[in-house]
């Protein structure tokens, strides 16, 4: 019964590697300043308690992600400079594991678009796509203004898209745009850690060491499951 529930839990651990989990605004949802969002594991997101009053969830439809079905934005413009923590509306996001976030936004042209970490340095996105219509095959281009600030050119059109960016473990990250109420869907997080490092797959070196599984027990070397022999955890997969 022992061996049994340790295999359990090994699968368990296998399959929660690269989980993905989801939060979408919806239609009508009442959001505050302050609100937490903490039904994503790894992660918890804040509205911003400084972006004044958030709208109910406005049906609208992501151009690139289905899973975003309406979005929110707050009263007050967002504001930020490096080295500074923003201010007005932003989405706040800490994150207890490794992995990439994506976040779907509403971004008006012209207008500047940070990610910031917790040290208030802007963060490279790994990918974006705000295209200029639903219809269209290619995100517009970022580019920057006069102030070295990202933005979608004046020219452009106001995009509903979404943006990439890895985290670390203990991280907090700040998302925003200058000078306006960025809109925002909700956000997708897959983590990149297995929690199973300390797990190592091949044997140990001596074979002739004791074997013990993870109640302590002595077992024979062919039991499966994780066992620890010199110290060492590894996994026996014979069949």
């Amino acid at each position: 019964m022992k061996k049994f529930f340790t295999l359990i839990a090994a699968a368990m651990m296998v399959a929660g590697a690269n989980a993905q989990g989801t939060y979408a605004v919806q239609e009508g949802d009442s959001i505050s300043a302050g609100l937490k969002i903490e039904s994503v594991p790894g992660v918890t997101m804040t509205f911003s308690e400084t972006g004044g009053t958030f709208i109910a969830g406005k049906k609208v439809a992501n151009w690139v992600d289905a899973d975003f079905v309406a979005y929110s934005n707050g009263s007050a413009n967002g504001k930020f400079s490096a080295g500074t923590a923003p201010t007005g509306c932003y989405y706040k996001f800490e994150t207890s594991k490794d992995g990439v976030l994506t976040v779907g936004i509403q971004l008006s042209p012209n207008k500047g678009f940070f990610v910031a970490d917790k040290d208030f340095a802007s963060v490279e996105l790994s990918s974006y796509n705000l295209p200029d219509s639903k219809d269209a095959t290619e995100s517009q281009t970022l580019t920057t203004n006069e102030k070295g600030e990202p933005i979608i050119p004046a020219s452009g059109i106001k995009s509903n898209g979404t943006v990439t960016f890895n985290v670390a473990a203990n991280g907090t990250y700040y998302v925003l745009a200058t000078g306006t109420k960025l809109g925002f869907f909700g956000f997708k997080f897959t983590t990149t850690s297995t929690g199973i490092n300390d797990i190592n797959v091949a044997p140990v070196a001596n074979e002739n060491a004791p074997v013990y599984n993870l109640a302590g027990q002595r077992v024979s070397k062919e039991a499966k499951g994780i066992l620890i022999q010199n110290g060492k955890k590894f996994i026996n997969n014979n069949k």
